[in-house]
């Protein structure tokens, strides 16, 4: 007697979790220079902590969640940490922000459908009168 055996349909696409993929990104720094980073995403936990740090009304949770977020992120381009977090926290607030930025950036979702605001800006869902 033979089975049937089924191999069960991915239910989500690949695209909705995160990557082990290094994403390398150009960062235009405050003086004009561009520097290559590389970058690995996080998991929602660490993104959730990193806003919850920026929500507090502590400056110093403010700073660390910041600086958690950049020596979690930023890697080699092997995925290697590449900042401490001691470095992170020494880094200038400039270069704090557009790290900060460019790791959003690697977060937003990548999808094969349009995003709920690019459809909104394209005027999908507004009246024609």
């Amino acid at each position: 007697m033979t089975e049937n055996i089924n191999t069960a349909v991915p239910l989500l696409d690949p695209s909705l979790f995160i990557s082990d993929d290094v994403h390398e990104r150009e960062v235009k720094l405050a003086d004009g220079r561009k520097n290559t980073f590389f970058i690995r995403e996080q998991d929602a936990g660490v993104l959730r902590g990193f806003f919850a740090g920026q929500a507090s009304d502590d400056p110093d949770k403010q700073a660390d969640s910041m600086a958690r977020l950049i020596a979690k992120a930023i890697c080699d381009p092997e995925g290697k940490p590449a900042l401490s977090l001691v470095d992170a926290k020494r880094l200038k607030f400039a270069v704090q922000i557009a790290l900060t930025q460019a790791i959003s950036e690697v977060h937003s979702y990548q999808g094969k459908d349009s995003s709920p605001a690019a459809e909104a800006e394209s005027g999908s869902d507004t009246s024609s009168r």
